[in-house]
């Protein structure tokens, strides 16, 4: 884990690679490295994890061939291929970063499909004249890019790449889509126009003069499976989530967790007790003031074994507006809600304990069909196939399920899923463009950016790509990161999303969401948190600081008249009737967020 930075072109001596590091050098607070050769400069900030070893120092050469590589992220199966390789390749360190270098050695870009992790990386190959950006299929590890005349930089956080001699523009629809839709990092592009992403699971091709290929993919979802989920597929699940777990408590520094005694978290963490070769285990939780239904769930983990080190964070909102403005800082945008302020304090408790490796679970909701918009998805797919009966019992089932859900909802809902996606994006925009009137400008966004004729697989790939994975992988990462800490995702492990997709949905989602998972981690994870009805991820004194809080409105009023975009007048009166309790808390706080990060990157211009 680390950040890296790169440039790449025939002018490439007009910016400053160690400047660009330097911007993201808490990435790799064990060191900072560099090379160079005629137009290519590669920086490293180096976190070590596995191969403690000033041996796997970056950029790592391969001394045969001359390969260079730059790389973020971890390669969890590294031992194995390492096996498969040593006859074909003179390893001489232990890391995995020699690993990769091998694997390009014998498979050239064959060797996606050998890699198991996250990673973004960049290898000069000199015989071709040419540099290899990739991603991971998930998008767990970022890796963004621009080109300035003919020029091309790219780095692991946009800090590296902002403000390097040209002046910066807003990419309005972005602000737009953030504003109003809750959304971040769906596609290629980014807050800041002609900044981008490499998109999860591609690589391009950048040649020594600041030319690029067009990305292409290296991998996608599989096409759902109708396997039935019995005794056998529950066995070989328990099987399948104990070897991804250990494969991902690979490491040569000890692995914590975080618990918010919700059923991801909490199995990720049973899991990592079960096969865990240290001998304690901290885990890392926050804990409201008042009552918060996941807090009184996290001891029923956190006392079960005495090798549980339990680190508590109290989240009183003290000091709120003190940390807000450094963590949409690190974010480099700004944040969707408070969970992901909870998290950034979570990940300094972890640095304070010397932890630098946890495990996270996120992931859990999209793979398993935790989230409501899966489970109405899942209903109207029965509807789509024609299973009326079916259907109906399974309305029946979630009815009693979850007491706040009414028949009539749950039937308005799956019956919206059936509807064709143009008839859902003109619904979606006529309602944003009639909520966010103090925005200035009224785009159509895409919202569902991937169709497919299986509700279920349409809502399911616009989850992983577009609603949600893309923005928790975000702060998961620029968060920890910050404090060069590497967040482990076991739940985006792509080997357990494939054998899970090939279940037929109805046994995925039955009666219940999550419903494979409550059926097979029974007896391994406590019964209490397997039957929870609720979802509420990351507790967060979000809503009571900023209503208590005269900071934030003092910051709000004043940014309404200075920051782009945004209607004075209708901004105030989106703050007075937040204030007398009439306006919408996520409304209120995107607007408020995005004040913050508009203040600190255009106006206060910190990156100069």
């Amino acid at each position: 884990m680390c950040g890296i930075a790169g440039i790449v072109g025939p002018n490439n001596n007009q910016f400053s690679i160690s400047s660009m590091l330097e911007r993201i050098k808490h990435r790799g607070p064990d060191g900072l490295f560099y090379w160079n050769d005629n137009n290519i400069n590669l920086a490293h900030a180096r976190l070590s994890i596995i191969d403690l070893s000033t041996d796997a120092n970056q950029p790592m050469i391969d001394e045969e061939t001359g390969n260079v590589i730059v790389f973020n992220g971890e390669i969890y199966n590294y031992i194995e291929i390492k096996e498969e390789l040593k006859n074909k390749y003179n390893f001489k360190t232990q890391s995995d970063t020699e690993v990769l270098l091998a694997t390009y050695r014998i498979y050239g870009l064959d060797m996606f499909s050998k890699l198991r992790g996250m990673f973004a990386f960049a290898l000069y190959d000199p015989k071709l004249n040419k540099v290899l950006i990739a991603r991971d299929r998930l998008g767990i590890k970022p890796l963004i890019y621009r080109k300035i005349e003919n020029t091309f930089l790219f780095a692991s956080e946009i800090k590296s790449l902002i403000n390097q001699g040209v002046a910066e523009k807003i990419n309005e629809l972005k602000v737009y889509e953030f504003l109003a839709d809750a959304r971040m990092d769906a596609d290629e592009h980014t807050l800041f126009e002609g900044v981008k992403h490499l998109l999860p699971a591609h690589y391009m091709w950048v040649g020594l003069n600041g030319e690029y290929t067009e990305p292409k993919s290296f991998w996608d979802f599989p096409e759902l499976g109708n396997r039935k989920f019995d005794e056998n597929a529950r066995l070989e699940l328990i099987e399948t989530m104990d070897e991804n777990i250990k494969i991902h408590l690979r490491s040569d520094v000890p692995v914590g967790t975080f618990l918010s005694g919700g059923l991801d978290s909490s199995t990720a963490t049973v899991f990592a007790l079960k096969n865990m070769k240290q001998d304690n285990l901290n885990v890392f939780s926050a804990i409201l003031p008042y009552f918060h239904p996941e807090n009184s769930l996290i001891n029923e983990i956190a006392d079960s074994d005495n090798r549980i080190i339990k680190n508590e964070l109290l989240l009183s909102g003290d000091h709120f507006f003190e940390d807000i403005p450094k963590v949409i800082y690190q974010n480099g945008s700004p944040i969707l809600d408070g969970s992901m302020y909870t998290h950034f304090k979570l990940c300094k408790l972890a640095k304070d304990k010397n932890i630098k490796v946890l495990l996270s679970g996120s992931g859990g909701d999209e793979l398993f069909g935790g989230y409501e918009s899966m489970v109405n998805a899942q209903h109207a797919r029965l509807l789509h196939q024609g299973k009326f009966l079916k259907y109906f019992t399974e309305l029946l089932n979630f009815r009693k399920a979850r007491e706040n859900n009414t028949y009539s909802h749950l039937f308005l809902r799956s019956s919206y899923e059936y509807l064709p996606v143009s008839v859902r994006r003109f619904v979606k925009n006529t309602q944003l463009h009639l909520k966010f009137k103090h925005v200035t400008i009224h785009p159509d966004v895409q919202h569902y950016y991937y169709n497919h004729p299986d509700p279920f697989v349409a809502n399911m790939l616009n989850n992983y790509k577009s609603w949600t994975a893309p923005h928790f992988l975000h702060y998961e990462d620029r968060n920890s990161m910050n404090f060069g800490i590497e967040i482990r995702v076991p739940f985006f492990d792509h080997k357990l999303i494939e054998f899970v997709l090939q279940f037929d949905t109805a046994d995925v989602i039955s009666g219940s969401s999550k419903s494979i998972m409550r059926k097979t981690f029974r007896g391994i994870v406590p019964d209490k948190i397997l039957d929870q009805k609720g979802k509420y991820g990351f507790p967060s004194p979000l809503d009571h600081t900023l209503r208590t809080n005269e900071i934030g409105k003092e910051i709000f009023f004043d940014r309404a008249d200075k920051t782009m975009l945004l209607d004075p007048k209708r901004t105030k009166k989106l703050g007075t009737d937040f204030y007398n309790g009439k306006a919408d808390l996520s409304t209120f706080w995107r607007t408020l967020s995005y004040m913050i990060w508009y203040q600190l990157y255009f106006e206060n211009n910190k990156m100069q």
